[in-house]
């Protein structure tokens, strides 16, 4: 069952590191309104699943991979980290 995201939530440490790669916190909360997809994190194997990479689109088309850490709320995801998509990530999203 694929993942439900309703909400992303950025902490002021997760905006700076978006920030730092000129992404907005803005631009990141679009990409549940878009098409998207999750997976496992691979660089977090041993997170108990808690972690997925959300790679989508922003609403002017921009490749982003997100990673995100799910909360209590099944439906609402803290942001970690985020990055323009590679090539290959923008591959998995078509």
């Amino acid at each position: 069952m694929a993942d439900a995201i309703h909400e992303l939530i950025a902490t002021e440490a997760a905006r700076n590191k978006l920030a730092a790669r000129r992404i907005s916190a803005a631009e990141a909360a679009q990409l549940p309104r878009n098409r998207y997809t999750t997976l496992r994190n691979p660089r977090h194997a041993n997170d108990d699943g808690k972690r997925r990479l959300l790679i989508g689109r922003t609403d002017g088309g921009r490749a982003l991979t997100l990673v995100i850490e799910r909360t209590v709320d099944p439906t609402t995801w803290l942001i970690i980290t985020g990055w323009t998509a590679t090539v290959r990530e923008r591959k998995i999203i078509g």
